[in-house]
């Protein structure tokens, strides 16, 4: 979806590219400063928090956090090619719902397409909110539902869950959980209808091999009502 500019692929090595999976460049619209503190939820391969180590500079912090070991050593190589291997950069195994860090932590959190696969979409909100301070914001992608689909459809998207259409929820939902957990200031940066060839590879993300392509025949269903979404959200400050 040519969400990175060549400038910041640029920064980045081979390793962290060939593992981006995401619908968007959170670092690109998070006006991140020198000096702040960034939590990328789901890490990945690492590609946004190099570009973020980039953005805050050396006197900044950077935590990535992903599910997987697999993820937590390709972010650590990429980190290790790009020559951040000095900068205040921590990547750990961890479930967003449970970041395992402090209460009022970061300034910043961070993610790309992944907090829709959490089934528990609630609680990794409320664990961004918890771990942010006053006045925080999130910089988030992610995918949506434009409008609700059929249950039987819903289930059978879910049966491979990893692919990014089996967490997905309608956009009205999410921006509930977004305000329910306590975020103000919601606004939303861009938003993208996948196109039939985008939703296709959503749909099958991270790769065939994990996540099958669903039917063609429900694929088309959800033509046109499947979206990626930008927006940035803020953790109100104490009065």
């Amino acid at each position: 979806m040519g969400v990175y500019i060549q400038t910041e692929l640029d920064q980045v090595p081979e390793v962290a590219l060939n593992l981006s999976r995401g619908c968007g460049n959170p670092t690109g619209f998070a006006n991140l400063q020198s000096g702040e503190v960034v939590v990328d939820f789901g890490c990945g391969g690492g590609i946004d928090v190099i570009l973020a180590a980039h953005k805050i500079g050396s006197e900044g912090r950077v935590v990535g956090i992903d599910f997987t070991d697999q993820m937590i050593e390709r972010a650590k190589e990429a980190v290790a090619e790009a020559g951040l291997q000095d900068r205040d950069i921590k990547l750990q195994v961890a479930d967003m719902a449970k970041s395992q860090l402090p209460d009022s932590f970061a300034d910043v959190v961070i993610s790309n397409c992944v907090i829709n696969l959490c089934p528990d979409k609630n609680s990794v909100y409320e664990e961004a909110f918890r771990i942010l301070n006053p006045g925080g914001r999130l910089a988030i992608s992610d995918i949506v539902l434009t409008e609700n689909i059929d249950a039987d459809l819903q289930e059978r998207f879910q049966s491979t869950w990893a692919g990014c259409l089996g967490g997905a929820v309608p956009e009205e939902d999410y921006w509930q959980t977004l305000s329910g957990a306590g975020f103000v200031d919601v606004q939303i940066v861009a938003r993208h209808t996948l196109t039939p060839d985008e939703l296709k590879a959503m749909a099958a993300c991270p790769g065939e091999d994990i996540a099958p392509v669903p039917a063609e025949d429900d694929l088309a269903v959800v033509q046109g009502k499947v979206a990626s979404i930008k927006f940035n959200a803020v953790k109100p400050s104490v009065s």
